[in-house]
């Protein structure tokens, strides 16, 4: 209650058995129940919780344990039936239903996307809501370069579901990327590094088509090669 700050609403101390590294309201849109909350940390669990109920012992809905600390989680509205993406400090990633129960659980650096030109990943930096991608998730994987890409899975349930590469962006940052703010509606994206610089990207270059000849997928070279003439590089810092 913003009234009384000193005097707690709701207390869930036996949620997790360590630090909670994230917390997400479940958006109306979602289907989920009012004030459902999800919530991650490094004890590896991922719990769902309802925030308006008072008895602890009832507050919890759902339980995943990943079995590795996780440092982000988040809602998504694919349409195959994942409702929730997390991600390790590991740089692995998964999907979960909304009860819950493993859908995906890959390292992703593990994919190396081949286009107009080779995505091999070195970390994951975040997700985000984006409509284009063919479950409405854009996955943001950088380079210790300090270039970053998009990424989009085909089907967010399926173990072995194909990857795509939608666009790079290079140039910007020198080394690791550690933030992003991402607004496609304006057709803007931010990004904060370890090099001291703020980028802001004002457009995005042209996607790769999503068919099943636009990517091939290689689970083992770690090798990265760029088209400089083909790259998306317009952005200013500071």
């Amino acid at each position: 209650d913003p009234r009384q700050p000193a005097a707690p609403l709701r207390i869930h101390g036996s949620t997790h058995s360590d630090d909670i590294t994230n917390v997400s309201f479940a958006h109306a849109d979602l289907g989920m129940p009012r004030n459902t909350l999800l919530s991650a940390s490094s004890d590896g669990l991922v719990s769902t919780s309802n925030a308006d109920e008072a008895d602890e012992d009832e507050a919890v809905l759902h339980v995943g344990n990943w079995g590795c600390s996780i440092s982000q989680v988040g809602w998504t509205q694919a349409s195959s039936g994942a409702k929730i993406w997390a991600a390790s400090d590991m740089e692995t990633f998964s999907t979960w239903t909304h009860e819950l129960d493993l859908c995906q659980s890959l390292d992703i650096r593990s994919p190396v996307l081949h286009g107009k030109r080779t995505w091999v990943t070195d970390y994951f930096i975040g997700c985000t809501k984006y409509p284009n991608t063919p479950e409405s998730l854009g996955v943001f994987v950088g380079s210790n370069e300090g270039d970053l890409s998009l990424l989009s899975n085909a089907n967010l349930a399926v173990p072995d579901a194909p990857w795509y590469l939608h666009n790079t962006w290079s140039q910007g940052h020198v080394g690791i990327i550690r933030s992003l703010l991402w607004e496609p509606e304006n057709n803007v994206l931010v990004t904060g590094g370890e090099d001291a610089k703020i980028n802001v990207w004002p457009t995005l270059s042209p996607e790769e088509p999503l068919d099943d000849d636009a990517m091939d997928v290689d689970l083992n070279p770690r090798k990265r090669s760029h088209d400089r003439d083909d790259e998306q590089v317009s952005s200013w810092s500071k």
